[in-house]
């Protein structure tokens, strides 16, 4: 099944899997990717074709509570079964949002929006990250 997020958070996959003086900004990011697939892979084989992009869009078109044009990090990919996701409540991205509720990241790199605390937060207001089935 198709996926995709979108996130405040800087998850840019720069393969930089090892700390390196110098290159520790580049570090962190790949670290914040690869917490997102370690997330996503509790319940599910994860493949995918591209890795995540940044974009600028007005933050409501994709899921945020504001008009402004912020900068998110979206992230397409697939799943090995249909549903894995799908709550009990019949939302289909349902327990991604309890997956990551909390979730630490490493913030302070490229990101234009300031949050309160380094975690995941999947409810609204507030989110910083959200869930869409294709």
């Amino acid at each position: 099944m198709e996926y995709k997020l979108y996130t405040l958070v800087d998850i840019t996959r720069t393969r930089q899997n090892r700390s390196e003086p110098g290159k520790e900004h580049l570090r962190w990011k790949e670290q914040n990717f690869q917490t997102v697939l370690q997330t996503l892979g509790i319940r599910a084989n994860v493949t995918f074709d591209l890795s995540p992009s940044m974009i600028e869009v007005a933050g409501r078109v994709v899921g945020f509570d504001t008009d402004d044009i912020i900068r998110v990090w979206r992230f397409d990919f697939n799943t090995d079964r249909d549903g894995l996701y799908e709550s009990k409540d019949g939302d289909p991205v349902g327990f991604l949002k309890e997956d990551f509720m909390m979730v630490p990241y490493i913030s302070g790199l490229d990101e234009n929006m300031t949050q309160k605390y380094a975690v995941f937060n999947t409810e609204t207001p507030g989110n910083n990250i959200v869930f869409f089935a294709k």
